[in-house]
């Protein structure tokens, strides 16, 4: 598992991947960063990258300084050990079992701590290595691909504000504006079930994937994300880019981004 930089005065930590493991007749090139952002005093994402076993992850801890560090830490971890998986079924399968034990240690944990509100969301992009690609995740961190010029979110967040517009109540920018845009619906560590949210995703040659936390999209629109990303000529270019508009825009939460290429 790879932890994110959140000691005190530092605000990034960049990853870059090589090319990793072949993947439909594709290979995977990837780049991660993370920081605790101008505002926050600690960073309580993690994320977990690994081209070679084809798994991908992003996670958000909630709860402040009752334990959001430690509940995306825990996810990570427990993702971290499917990444060998084979086929689809199998991956798949095995992640849903991680993300279960992840809900039941962060519970376990808490109770212990005597945290009341220690979660975390979660967000992972699987490669089979047979040409099988899917997303799962709980919560409101992100998936987006990027393909002919356009961005796309694959992931549907599972916030009040998301289930609103969903069933029509709200407008999306009224949804955006309101006090519920991040009360979420589902996180891991807060029931004593928790289920992934499964996408099987349409990949090629030549896509990018983004997986971040809301410290980035909340400070950057899609269209600016677009943007910046269909300039970027490398994941690691992307990930810088996106980093140095985050801070612009004055960094009000921890951010995490993962771009991976498909070469």
């Amino acid at each position: 598992m790879q932890k994110k930089t959140n000691f005190a005065g530092a605000i990034k930590k960049l990853i870059p991947g090589l090319f990793g493991r072949k993947t439909g007749g594709a290979r995977l090139r990837h780049a991660a960063l993370s920081g605790r952002g101008l505002v926050r005093a600690e960073n309580q994402d993690h994320y977990f990258a690994d081209a070679r076993g084809g798994l991908f992850c992003v996670a958000d801890g909630m709860g402040g300084g009752q334990g959001g560090a430690k509940a995306s830490e825990i996810v990570c971890r427990e993702v971290s050990a499917a990444s060998r998986s084979g086929a689809a079924a199998e991956r798949n399968a095995s992640l849903d079992a991680c993300v279960r034990a992840a809900n039941g240690a962060i519970r376990d944990f808490a109770r212990g701590a005597g945290y009341s509100q220690m979660a975390t969301t979660v967000v992972f992009l699987t490669f089979d290595g047979m040409g099988g690609v899917h997303a799962g995740h709980v919560g409101d961190s992100r998936l987006y691909r990027f393909r002919g010029g356009r961005l796309e979110c694959l992931t549907r967040d599972h916030t009040v504000a998301a289930e609103m517009r969903g069933a029509g109540w709200k407008s999306l920018a009224a949804s955006r504006a309101s006090s519920l845009s991040h009360v979420l619906t589902r996180a891991v560590g807060v029931d004593r079930e928790v289920e992934v949210e499964w996408t099987e995703l349409d990949a090629k040659p030549g896509d990018r994937f983004i997986l971040c936390s809301d410290g980035v999209y909340d400070m950057l629109d899609d269209s600016r994300i677009e943007f910046l990303v269909s300039r970027a000529k490398t994941p690691s270019g992307c990930c810088k880019s996106l980093e140095k508009d985050i801070l612009a825009a004055g960094a009000a939460d921890n951010y995490t981004i993962i771009a991976v290429d498909m070469v």
